[in-house]
Formats: structure tokens, sequence, C-alpha cells
């Protein structure tokens, strides 16, 4: 096995107890940890490094909680080398990937202003990330980490939830960036950077509601009463962090969407599972995939901020009748013209997740199938047309299905991709199609199989693809996208080499002189840096630097986030 999972603050405690020439030569010696024989037995982990050198963990729940009880037989522990390495090289235990947690009891309310203990954990959390960005993911190694996991321990100590999951994010793509990962990506690291430090500068200015600046350390689930809900679909999971399942997703007579998930640790196969188990909801005897196609019965109900049902004890549910597509209150969905659906979906994706209501970024497309664009199903709806893509390969099948047959009529449910205008991740469909008993009123893409059968047609007819954009970012703001990048990677020393004149110039020329005067700001921090009567540089522990570097960020991201809303906006508006 490998070593074992530490509690944030534990990585920081080891380090700080070793003498400076072996903190500096923890990264190096990662590798090590690839030759250990670790080997695990009730609560207790052991790896014998030599003949005279064991690591011994003391562990609780698999997790090593505190940093003396990991004890090493070397001569210089506790201060050696062989604790280090191990802290270092471990995962961090709580990752941000949150399984499905329904509390029996609603949570109590908190406080409505952020604290002096909070500002000072939000203080040491925007320290940690200042610190990252003087160094760059590749130059931040074991003892900046350590660092940034403190403050982070810190502020889930503190009860910043929201700030703790992102600091763990943002440590985690730092290891994946020291290690080589092909997975680490400089442009998530950007975007977790500038959203943790705009999330600290609002909780020690006190900047939005208090309840959302905090987050939750588990979701909060509060009494909705009764509802009389209808199924729409159930979408398949498999998430990045290493959880899979399906959610389903409900609509109430109001119109309101609700979900109701079954998301575990796995894989991919974890999704027929997960589909084909019982609902967590009373004792209605559904599984999601009959849940989808169905109806409930619920009292006594609990539901979190963001619309996800809760399965207290108190909670009632049977199975009630189901209503297809085109009678109320699942037609009403269709009903809301697609330019108001893709400016809701694009205000859903301003804010935190957890306060994101549920369905707030799916359309509810209704069209002809005009036929296959490249990877797409294109469905013309209005005068205007939407191209729809599946997110697996049983997804992919059924479009190919679907797109067999031009001039079918077809609803759609698909989630909205804002960096792709006009195309959408498809979840369902209905229609002119003659489905079996078993998919009665619709067809979920990536857990059912479409056959020929099903639908009539006589062929696919190619579209031309539409044109995909070449940058996430449109070209005007580049410049500083990239220098903003840059510095995220390789710190500040990067952006200091650099000449920005030229691209200033570019940028004031082209009329963007917000832009350019961010990009010569930044530049201007990054070189201002004082030295001492010898001429060596002092350190810089002032926020000009990375207040320079948030705000240009910032700008990034809403000129990004609003050129993608009019691109989309184009492409429905026809």
């Amino acid at each position: 096995m490998s070593v074992p999972p530490v509690f944030p603050a534990v990585v920081g405690d080891v380090l700080d107890a070793l003498p400076p020439r072996l903190r500096k030569r923890v990264d190096a010696s990662l590798g090590r940890v690839a030759e250990w024989t670790v080997t695990a037995a009730d609560d207790t982990a052991r790896a014998t490094l030599d003949p005279e050198t064991t690591l011994t963990w003391t562990l609780r729940g698999g997790v090593l909680t505190a940093a003396d009880d990991l004890v090493c037989s070397c001569l210089l522990a506790p201060k050696c080398l062989h604790r280090g390495v191990a802290v270092a090289a471990a995962d961090v235990a709580h990752a941000v990937a949150e399984p499905v947690a329904v509390p029996d009891e609603p949570v109590p309310a908190v406080a409505e202003t952020i604290s002096d203990d909070e500002r000072a954990a939000a203080g040491a959390l925007w320290a940690a990330c200042a610190t990252v960005l003087r160094a760059g993911a590749t130059g931040s190694g074991a003892v900046v980490r350590a660092e940034l996991l403190r403050a982070v321990h810190t502020a889930r100590v503190a009860g910043l939830h929201r700030a703790a999951a992102n600091g763990l994010r943002i440590a985690a793509t730092l290891a994946a960036a020291r290690s080589g990962d092909p997975t680490f990506d400089r442009e998530a690291l950007t975007a977790e950077l500038v959203e943790l430090m705009v999330l600290c500068h609002d909780l020690r200015t006190g900047t939005g509601p208090a309840a959302e600046l905090r987050g939750t350390a588990r979701r909060e689930y509060r009494p909705i009463g009764s509802l009389r809900l209808y199924g729409l679909c159930t979408e398949a999971v498999v998430a990045g962090s290493g959880y899979a399942g399906v959610v389903t997703h409900l609509v109430d007579d109001g119109g309101v969407l609700w979900t109701v998930p079954a998301i575990m640790p796995g894989g991919a196969e974890r999704v027929g599972a997960a589909a084909s188990g019982p609902v967590a909801i009373g004792e209605s005897g559904l599984s999601h995939r009959e849940l989808g196609r169905s109806g409930l019965l619920l009292s006594g109900g609990t539901a979190s901020s963001d619309h996800r049902l809760g399965a207290g004890k108190a909670v009632r549910a049977v199975a009630a009748s189901a209503a297809s597509w085109d009678e109320p209150p699942l037609a009403d969905l269709w009903a809301q013209p697609l330019p108001d659906q893709v400016t809701r979906a694009f205000q859903a994706h301003t804010r935190p997740e957890s306060h994101r209501p549920a369905g707030a970024d799916l359309l509810f497309v209704a069209g002809t199938v005009l036929g296959a664009a490249g990877d797409a199903v294109r469905l013309g709806a209005d005068e205007a047309h939407v191209d729809l893509v599946g997110a697996n390969s049983r997804a992919r099948e059924n479009l190919r299905v679907l797109a067999n047959a031009p001039g079918l009529r077809l609803r759609a449910v698909a989630r909205l991709r804002p960096d792709r205008p006009g195309t959408a991740v498809a979840l369902a469909v209905a229609g002119d199609l003659d489905l079996p008993t078993d998919l009665r009123h619709h067809v979920d893409l990536g857990l059912d199989q479409l056959q020929r059968s099903h639908v009539a047609g006589d062929g696919t007819r190619a579209l031309p693809p539409r044109p995909e954009p070449t940058d996430r970012v449109p070209p005007p703001v580049r410049p500083l996208e990239n220098v903003l990048h840059r510095v995220a990677l390789g710190g500040r020393a990067v952006a200091a080499v650099a000449s920005a004149e030229r691209a200033v110039r570019a940028l004031t020329g082209n009329g963007l002189t917000a832009t350019a005067d961010l990009l010569a700001e930044l530049a201007a921090a990054s070189r201002d840096r004082g030295r001492d009567a010898f001429g060596r540089v002092i350190r810089d522990e002032s926020d000009d630097f990375p207040l320079a570097w948030l705000r240009a960020g910032l700008h990034v991201r809403e000129f990004t986030r609003a050129a993608a809303r009019r691109a989309w906006l184009a492409a429905v508006e026809r």
C-alpha cells in the first residue's frame, strides 16, 4: 500500500520540526517513497526503510491525525528526513469531493457577521496564496504546500469550509505540478487562486452574505414540508474527483427543480448500480431509474439550499403517478424562451456550487433534428439551433442513432457549456420515438440504449460543425491572461523578467485601455522590489503584487464570462 493519508495540519507540524538543511531536501527525496513497502494492521502502518530504520504510523480511521503519531526509529528522529518525506508524499485527507451526506436534523442558524477569528483565518489563507503566487507552481515545494495546508486547517477550525475546500484543491494541484502529473492544468490553478483570493478578500472585509462566504462542512437540510414531485430524468455522473453514480431530477407542481443524488466513491462502474439502486428517501420502493419516470408524494421533507432532497428519519415518501414531458408541470419548463434560459444558466455559473439551485444551468430545448454536426446532433429550435453532445460513450451512441432521423421532433434536457457557444451536453430526450414500455416518456441518454428501430429515419444528414472558439479567453485579453498563467506557473520572477510594453501598446490601440492598465500595473508590481545596502533583494511581504495579480485575474474572468454569454445569446437569438 502507499503511505497513509494525513490531516492538513500534520504536514506543517512535521516539516516545522525539521532543520532548515533537511527541509530543503524534502522535495528531492519524495521519489524514495515509491521504494517503501508499507504494511497495515488494524490502526497501525509500518514501513521498513533499512535494517535500522522503521517508520510507524498510528492511524485513526485510516488517517494520520497528529504529528506525534508518526514515529521513526532512526537516530535523528523526530527531526529526521524520513518523517518529512512520509507526510509530504501522502494524500491529504478530506478531499474536496464530497460524499452525499444526509443529516437527521436541520443545522441551526449561525452568526450573520464575520468574526475576528474568521478574518484572521482568511488572512492566513491569503498570505499562503500570496506565497504561492511569488513562488509559482514550479517553485512551491513541500514547505510552501505545508504552509498552505496549515492555513487550510486554520480555516476549517474557524468554520470557513468553503475556503478550506478551495485551499485543498490548490494544494492538490501544486502537488500534481511538482510530480509531473499530466492532469496538471495551469488554467485551473489560476482560476482556483482567483476564486480563493477573492473569497479571502471578501471574508476579511465582510463583503457579501456571511453564510455564503463560510460555506458548510456538510450540507444543511432544512424543512420544506410536503411536495408532489414528478420525475424529469436521471443523469449519469462520473466526476474526476473519484466519485460516480446518478442524480435524479424532479419537478414540483410549481415548476421548481429538485434533485435526489446517489453518488459514492468509484468510477464509471458505479453508475449502473446506482441507477438500479433504491432511492434513499422514504419507502417508495423505487430505483433511481424508475423515479426519473414516475412521481413521488413527499411529506416532512428536507432540502439543502441547492434543492437537494434529504432523507432524514422524519421524511416520508411514496410512489405516485408520473407526468410526461408534454403535460404540466413538466411541459412548462420548455415554455421559457431559450435566450432567457441561457441568461439564467450564466447567472448560475457565477454562484458557488453549494448555493446554485438545482437545474439552474439546464436548458430545455424543443426542435427538429437537422442532422449530425461532427460529434453532435443539431437541433433546430425557433429559427436558432443547438448542438447536443454526449457526456459519456452511451450518450454519444444514442445521439448517433438520433442523427439518423432528420426531421424528428424532439424535446431535450441539456446542460449548457459556457466555453462552446451553441453547444450543450444532452441528458435526456423525448419526442416522436417508438419507445418500449421500460423507456416510457423519455430516454436517459447516459443510461438507456436507443435502437434504430426506435427511430424512423433514412440516414444521417451531415451538417458543417459549428465554428469552435480558438481559445477559452477571447483574443483581445489574451496577453493579460498569458501573464496570469505564467505567474501561476513560474512565480513573480517570470512576470518581472518579461517586458509588457509591447502588449500594453497593442491593448491600448485596440481600445482596451482598462486591460492595458491592469497589465502595466501587474508588470510594475512584479518588478517593484526593494534591495538592502548590499544589493540583495529584500523579501516582499506586502500585498501590492498579489492585489495587482488578483485585479487582473478578476478582469479576465469577468471579461471571459461576458464574452461567452454574448456568444451564446448570438447563437440562439436568430
